[in-house]
């Protein structure tokens, strides 16, 4: 109300001057809450289908949970290793969604289902090289220094976790296609769909249930590929019949396979080496805590679930906004990119900046929830309030990865973030854990220089990087023409 009646007054003392100043703040005002609801509304079905996603881990380690500390670390270490293993598929299916996006932004959509048969290829080449490479990974875990009863269940974990590595990567082409396209609710309905069957199939194969044989550690390896399976042939069909429907309304793709593949990898391979060098130096972090002992590495492994689920919201806002911003460079729309960066770095502040103080005041309740070993709650409660301070630059950094990568400045965000995650949180891990003896705590204070850092270096490269030239040259461009 103040502010109507001082845009009134404003306009009354100098009219000619201010009403057009007005108009174009109204405009803009108008136009940022629209971009606002946009990113809602492609973020909260991504974030749901993460959830579900993050709660088949989640599951995993709250069943485990009973078998002991030795098998919850097993199952944590085995699942690092995974994702390590998984890093360049899932970095390569970015490659998927930009090249969508900007295809949509050009008035090209008929070239989208090129790219998902792309990243489908590459989903399941790579999924069946896991698969052969991590059939008995007992002797890895042994000679990283992992103790002979944790290595026993990370292998067991792994073995049967591992059938299902084509099946993921084939799911996680899919859902950056469809995501691309505006369609996130197919992949939150088939994550959270997937999540039910694999909190069944966990709960029947870890303790012997419902008829099923009681297998442990590698009953949950085993329920959690199943799911992934029965996900990737839904969410396959789902995709391949949306690409019928739209071949009867649009123009033949002029994209080839073997370009689509080509462009694919251009642009996602330099996303999965920095995907795969932040999970390495990860891997080297956990297996830094391992030698620490089971108890430092069980209470990482359960402040690390509380996290994930914590990240989840910003980590969706930042792939909504590696769409949009896709869209509008494609489109040749510089302002309306720089929309996009200001709105998403709002939500994703304001509900990482809620997660911190839900870490602050319920740290040990959380870490209950997950066991009750008087070893590990204490420790964890107190990883969880280290969490508590980077959450907030965390939601800013993974907006700023997702903002660059969707104008194209992936080898930057490689660089960048490879350099300062390998010197905080590995090297932070063996100076402050190690040496000076702080344990878990030490490396998790290398979690706050990462973010803090790669925050200040990604925000500049926002603000001053090479592809606004890039992008006012090709302005000029067209309008010379």
């Amino acid at each position: 109300m103040a502010s109507t009646r001082f845009s009134r007054a404003i306009t009354r003392a100098h009219p000619w001057r201010t009403r057009g100043a007005l108009r174009r703040v109204h405009r803009e005002q108008s136009a940022q809450r629209a971009t606002r609801r946009e990113l809602i509304t492609l973020a909260a079905p991504i974030a749901a289908a993460m959830l579900g996603e993050s709660m088949l881990g989640i599951v995993d380690t709250r069943l485990v949970g009973a078998l002991g500390a030795e098998a919850l670390a097993g199952v944590g270490t085995a699942s690092v290793l995974m994702y390590l293993a998984y890093a360049l598929g899932l970095g390569l299916m970015r490659g998927v969604k930009v090249h969508t996006a900007y295809a949509i932004g050009e008035g090209r959509p008929q070239d989208a289902p090129r790219y998902a048969q792309a990243g489908a290829l590459f989903g399941l080449g790579l999924g069946a090289v896991i698969f052969a490479l991590t059939r008995d990974a007992t002797r890895v875990f042994l000679w990283l220094g992992v103790s002979p009863a944790v290595a026993r269940s990370a292998a067991e974990f792994t073995h049967a976790r591992a059938f299902g590595a084509p099946a993921m990567l084939l799911v996680s082409a899919m859902v950056q296609s469809r995501q691309a396209q505006g369609d996130s609710r197919s992949a939150m309905i088939a994550g959270l769909a997937t999540n039910v069957v694999n909190a069944t199939l966990a709960y029947a194969l870890i303790h012997g249930a419902l008829g099923a044989p009681a297998l442990g550690v590698s009953g949950a390896g085993y329920a959690t590929a199943i799911a992934e399976w029965i996900e990737a042939l839904g969410l396959l069909a789902y995709v391949a019949r949306c690409a019928g429907q739209q071949a009867r309304t649009t123009a033949p793709s002029a994209l080839s396979l073997r370009e689509a593949v080509a462009r694919v990898w251009r642009l996602g391979a330099p996303t999965g080496a920095h995907f795969f060098a932040e999970n390495l130096a990860f891997t080297v972090f956990t297996l830094l805590l391992g030698a620490m002992g089971a108890a430092e590495l069980a209470a990482h492994q359960l402040a690390l679930s509380a996290v994930r689920v914590s990240f989840l919201p910003g980590f969706a806002v930042a792939e909504a906004a590696s769409v949009l911003v896709g869209r509008s460079l494609g489109r040749g729309q510089l302002s309306e990119a720089d929309r996009v960066a200001r709105a998403a770095l709002r939500i994703a502040l304001g509900f990482m900046g809620g997660c911190s103080l839900v870490f602050v005041l319920w740290s040990k309740p959380i870490a209950r929830f997950f066991t009750q070993d008087s070893r590990v709650v204490p420790l964890a409660a107190q990883l969880l309030l280290i969490a508590a301070i980077f959450q907030v630059f965390d939601g800013a950094n993974m907006v700023l990865r997702g903002l660059l990568r969707g104008a194209k400045d992936v080898r930057f965000v490689a660089i960048a973030g490879t350099t300062i995650a390998w010197i905080c949180i590995p090297g932070l891990t063996y100076v402050l854990g190690r040496r000076l003896h702080w344990g878990a705590t030490g490396g998790w204070w290398g979690f706050v220089a990462e973010t803090v850092i790669a925050t200040i270096v990604l925000g500049a490269r926002w603000i001053h990087g090479p592809f606004r030239r890039a992008h006012i040259v090709g302005t000029q461009t067209r309008a010379k023409l």
